[in-house]
């Protein structure tokens, strides 16, 4: 458990989450900016004809995202140093990760749409497999030995 507080793995969190934003950034401002407007404007408040995101409390959740999810396959590199290991941890994880928040927000949020849920959770492992596959590289480039 020292690795999780280590030089090395405080290196690999920190531009993971970096990575992760801007992936996320990049999902939400372009890719999908469309789709979750036509299907969550009704939810959420919006001005100019776009979503306004509380950008701190958005940024604070990817972040610890982000690193549970470096946690998650740190762990499984420990386990089985192999990048398909990596990858199929941060798929899982982040399948979990964003089951949890979109099965949560469809068992009590009136009107939220399955469709989001759908592609969210998608989008999460998609995240997830991306996280796999950076936090490999990053753990051998810092040198981590295990």
């Amino acid at each position: 458990m020292g690795y999780f507080f280590s030089t090395v793995f405080i290196k690999v969190a920190g531009i993971s989450i970096i990575i992760f934003i801007l992936l996320d950034m990049l999902w939400l401002a372009f890719i999908a900016r469309s789709l979750y407007f036509r299907q969550m404007s009704h939810l959420a408040l919006v001005e100019n004809g776009r979503i306004v995101f509380n950008l701190p409390v958005g940024i604070l959740a990817q972040a610890i995202i982000a690193t549970g999810l470096a946690v998650f396959v740190s762990l499984a590199i420990m386990a089985d140093n192999r990048l398909v290991s990596a990858v199929i941890m941060g798929a899982f994880a982040g399948f979990v990760l964003y089951c949890t928040y979109d099965l949560t927000n469809l068992s009590f949020v009136k009107g939220y749409p399955v469709l989001i849920s759908m592609v969210d959770i998608a989008w999460g492992t998609l995240q997830g497999m991306l996280a796999g596959i950076y936090v490999f590289y990053l753990t051998h480039y810092f040198g981590a030995a295990f």
